[in-house]
């Protein structure tokens, strides 16, 4: 008897120690419905509208480059029917991605370039998630889940003829599902890896990876030195962090960094420690976990403001999430929309999915900027405090929300 009490105290205090961190997300299945959604207009005194709506969709990263005033917005409209981190894997063609600078600066009419992507092969397809920009060299760093494996690709971006020439493909054993990037330096980044198993190789397990919040997801640490030197080699990499569907990346300070871990709807902060200088063993640095900050939401991407603010943006409500992404392919489509069944077609015209900007200081905490329904599934958020524009874009949305203070 005492036996069975022991292993029940066993399996309560197991099951407890699975619970208890997954009640917070478990509340927004409830308190953040789209119905349900408390809006929240924070992000300005001036106004703010949606631009661009018949041009781009389902666009995910943006990077701000605030000494030129544009925006480098990533676009993959393939997204509706290939999705490597929601798992939706559709046959038929899929469109490859498209870049673009915004200079939100000039009359829409003149804002907008397409950038032509030179020196990538026919059938080298592009299905952009995270961005980053090295303004020294005018590198793009782009997360690219291609169908034949995902890899981080390097492009050197020419503003004046409005061109992405392509530099670098960089595939490694530990970037297996890259999401974000962090640049460190023109040679140096950290890449978030949101699963262990990939959807496409591993349906039922991928699924079981984002529910549990197991820590299986990698920040992998990498060195593009070897490479650089000669291309026959292969980048210096190393794994300096395990946490729960890891994200969006950012730097809080020199010696702090946070990454967005989206599946348990937190940040979680880590003291930076650089190898030491020389002939160290040690080329890649050390993270340690200190703390960690909770969220009413799902955070997706994150990007910091001139004033050391960390913007957050994300999705408050997973399950609406899913079926707006699911149904994307067919209300884009005036095919697939003509032959859908009625419940869907009214999906297409009723059917909601929201969107949470936060922004985050030490100092101050947590302050919601926006929060509603209007413009759904965002996933980043920027802002240049200096021209007093901001822009919010969505992982399934029609163009881009931008507003003005």
């Amino acid at each position: 008897m005492a036996w069975g009490s022991t292993w029940i105290l066993v399996l309560v205090a197991a099951l407890s120690a699975f619970v208890y961190p997954r009640v917070p997300l478990i509340q927004t299945f409830y308190s953040n419905s789209p119905d349900r959604l408390n809006q929240i207009n924070n992000i300005g005194s001036g106004s703010y509208e949606v631009k661009f709506a018949e041009k781009l969709r389902s666009c995910e990263d943006i990077i701000l480059v605030e000494s030129k005033g544009v925006a480098i917005v990533g676009c993959d409209a393939g997204r509706e029917r290939w999705n490597t981190v929601m798992g939706i894997f559709l046959p038929g063609p899929v469109p490859s991605a498209e870049i673009y600078v915004y200079d939100y600066n000039l009359p829409d009419d003149e804002s907008l370039n397409q950038l032509q992507i030179v020196g990538y092969g026919p059938g080298q397809d592009l299905h952009t998630l995270g961005l980053a920009f090295d303004e020294d060299t005018s590198s793009l760093f782009i997360a690219n889940h291609r169908r034949d494996g995902s890899r981080v690709d390097v492009f050197h971006l020419d503003f004046e003829s409005h061109t992405l020439r392509h530099a670098h493909s960089i595939q490694h054993p530990l970037i297996r599902a890259p999401n974000s990037i962090l640049l460190v330096n023109s040679h140096e980044f950290y890449v978030s890896n949101d699963h262990h198993f990939l959807a496409k190789d591993h349906p039922v397990l991928s699924k079981l990876e984002t529910y549990t919040g197991f820590p299986t997801g990698t920040l992998v640490h990498v060195d593009m030195s070897p490479m650089l030197d000669n291309p026959t080699n292969a980048v210096d990499a190393e794994v300096v962090a395990r946490l729960p569907f890891p994200n969006g990346i950012e730097l809080v300070n020199e010696t702090t960094l946070t990454v967005a871990s989206t599946n348990t709807a937190s940040l979680r902060l880590y003291d930076v420690t650089p190898p030491p200088p020389g002939g160290s063993s040690r080329r890649h640095p050390t993270l340690r976990s200190s703390s960690s900050i909770q969220l009413p939401f799902l955070p997706d991407n994150l990007s910091k403001s001139f004033d050391g603010s960390i913007v957050i943006a994300g999705h408050p409500h997973a399950p609406s999430l899913s079926k707006f992404a699911a149904a994307r392919h067919i209300c884009n489509s005036p095919e697939e929309h003509a032959k859908a069944e009625p419940s869907v077609q009214e999906f297409c015209e009723k059917g909601k999915a929201g969107s949470w900007v936060s922004q985050w200081t030490q100092a101050e905490g947590v302050k919601h900027l926006h929060v509603g329904t209007e413009y759904p599934t965002s996933c980043t958020a920027i802002r240049d405090l200096d021209r007093k524009v901001g822009i919010i874009s969505g992982l399934y949305a029609k163009g881009l929300l931008v507003w003005r203070d």
